[in-house]
């Protein structure tokens, strides 16, 4: 189990939680994972902020409508002046990479 973006959850798109999907639901447990946009979200976030998990957006294989949907809620996620020119580049090499541009 990885809690480590446990802390994204307060920046996640509201009502998140509506959109978990079940994984396994037994006697003792239930394992639910983030919606669609939500992972995609959090995946996204992940490849700007460190440059890690490409391997995962490219395997999510988002559409071009989905990357520019996501965009506005990336772009406002940190505060560095720089950081939605890099998010906007970042989506733009992803997109190339899928074999689609924003």
């Amino acid at each position: 189990m990885n809690n480590g973006p446990a802390s994204l959850a307060n920046q996640l798109l509201p009502q998140w939680q509506e959109r978990l999907q079940a994984l396994f639901s037994g006697k003792a447990i239930r394992l639910r994972s983030l919606g669609r946009v939500d992972l995609l979200c959090a995946k996204l976030f992940a490849l700007c902020d460190r440059g890690i998990d490409l391997g995962d957006c490219i395997a999510l294989a988002p559409t071009t409508d989905e990357l520019a949907n996501v965009l506005s809620w990336l772009e406002v996620q940190d505060a560095n002046p720089g950081w939605p020119a890099h998010v906007r580049a970042t989506l733009a090499d992803l997109g190339r990479r899928l074999g689609h541009g924003i």
